[in-house]
């Protein structure tokens, strides 16, 4: 078993060196609809055919080395076999590169690159967190990326091989919400109330932008977009590494939520709706699931249904059990506490069904005899 990592490595160009990377995205961008063209026209996207096809031409026309051609080859032909890119125009803000046109020298912290024209030393800008993942590596692929406000990036594609996950000795159970962001059944909560200001003080500057309209106006809402996303990445990379940490400590399993299309299956009232769209759960769990993937910890995901309507000791499952947003008191014995902290529980139950959980204990005197724990039985429509 693989994980695949990209680590982000901005360059710092000279201007003849920008104007010959800006040359090589056009020439690569060219070389991709050459190739899309001819793909269509055979009714074809396997690479051998593609590239019998039109090498030569692409060669000749948009004047790329050997390797460069065949990557932009690939990337059609990958690219093609979507139905919902079938008719898809390239355009100059990327290219791919392989060992053999790309290679990284750390004694400088230079990456050498095949451009249009030669091939060139390029200087980088890069963080300590950069250095430390590119240290020791021979990255064998990577992809030199333009942005919208002109910088270049090179994408490094690190591969490691991982372990199998190893068998845990406990539960983590996850819920997500707006609120709370995330609650574990151990009653610990990612307050959401910080994020959802920077919400809406976001939106707010998003409307004046819009009705003004102006070119200036754009501008800022791509810059208001961008800052939003850099800000949901940061809280979900904040709470998946404590949610990682926590499991490593505790050598758990992680149960979280199975979300998936969910959107098109709630309803809500106009006000409420930005609220509910504006958070990216499934990168959130994305995250957990490559970092958990990297430490050997177990992650499952389970059907969310009922787990905010059935009380986690009883196992009674209502709807009137939720007195509010906040507030669950079971209707059946009267136990009150915390909802989201209640929903946690449920998950990390259910996750225990799907995968008990081994333990050893100490017998005394008799030999050590493996106990598993029985999950707990869930009354009424729950599943």
């Amino acid at each position: 078993m693989y994980t695949v990592r990209t680590i982000a490595c901005k360059l710092a160009p000279t201007e003849e060196q920008r104007t010959e990377l800006n040359a090589t995205l056009v020439a690569f961008a060219d070389a991709c609809n050459c190739t899309a063209d001819v793909a269509r026209a055979i009714h074809s996207t396997n690479k051998v055919l593609v590239q019998h096809a039109c090498y030569q031409d692409i060669r000749q026309q948009c004047g790329l080395s050997a390797n460069l051609a065949i990557r932009a080859i690939a990337r059609v032909c990958a690219a093609l076999k979507v139905p919902a890119k079938m008719h898809s125009v390239f355009a100059p803000t990327s290219a791919d590169y392989d060992a053999r046109i790309f290679s990284l020298r750390e004694w400088d912290w230079t990456f050498s690159m095949t451009l249009l024209h030669h091939r060139a030393h390029l200087a980088t800008k890069l963080g300590d967190y950069q250095k430390r993942q590119l240290q020791g590596r021979l990255p064998r692929s990577a992809t030199l990326v333009k942005r919208r406000d002109g910088t270049f990036f090179v994408h490094v594609v690190l591969t490691d091989t991982v372990s199998e996950p190893e068998e845990p000795h406990g539960m983590i159970g996850m819920d997500l919400g707006i609120k709370n962001l995330a609650t574990t059944d151990d009653g610990e909560h990612f307050s959401g109330d910080a994020v959802e200001a920077v919400r809406k003080r976001y939106g707010r500057m998003r409307r004046t932008c819009q009705q003004a309209g102006t070119k200036s106006a754009k501008r800022k809402l791509q810059k208001i977009r961008m800052r939003e996303s850099r800000m949901r990445a940061h809280e979900n990379h904040r709470m998946s590494n404590r949610l990682i940490a926590k499991a490593k400590d505790t050598r758990s399993a992680i149960a979280c939520e199975d979300l998936t299309g969910i959107g098109d299956r709630i309803t809500a009232r106009k006000a409420q709706r930005s609220r509910l769209k504006g958070w990216a759960f499934y990168q959130l769990r994305t995250f957990i699931i490559y970092k958990a993937k990297r430490e050997g910890i177990l992650v499952l995901p389970v059907d969310q249904r009922n787990t905010s309507r059935t009380f986690s000791s009883c196992g009674h499952c209502e709807k009137r059990n939720r007195k509010s947003r906040d507030e669950f008191v079971c209707r059946h014995c009267g136990y009150a506490l915390p909802a989201d902290w209640n929903a946690a529980k449920n998950i990390q139950a259910r996750g225990e069904v799907m995968h008990p959980v081994v333990e050893v204990v100490d017998a005394g005197t008799q030999n050590l005899v493996e106990t598993t724990n029985k999950p707990r039985q869930f009354i009424g429509s729950g599943s």
